[in-house]
């Protein structure tokens, strides 16, 4: 993935985190959770990004 170029080691790691947990929460509803997060205009767009880029991460690792 080349936007995780620019990613600390940190940053990867607390997002391979928040995907392990959210997936042993939603299962294979995983995808779908962060697909509505990341369009939910009612966030702010910081937060967006933030669903956006674990969705990114989601669909590569568990599609």
């Amino acid at each position: 993935m080349i936007l995780g170029l620019f990613e600390s080691a940190e940053q990867r790691r607390k997002d391979a985190r928040d995907l392990r947990d959210m997936f042993e929460k939603y299962g294979d509803d995983l995808i779908e959770i962060l697909q509505a997060r990341s369009e939910d205009t009612k966030l702010r767009d910081r937060d967006r990004k933030h669903w956006s880029r674990l969705l990114r991460k989601a669909r590569s690792q568990y599609s």
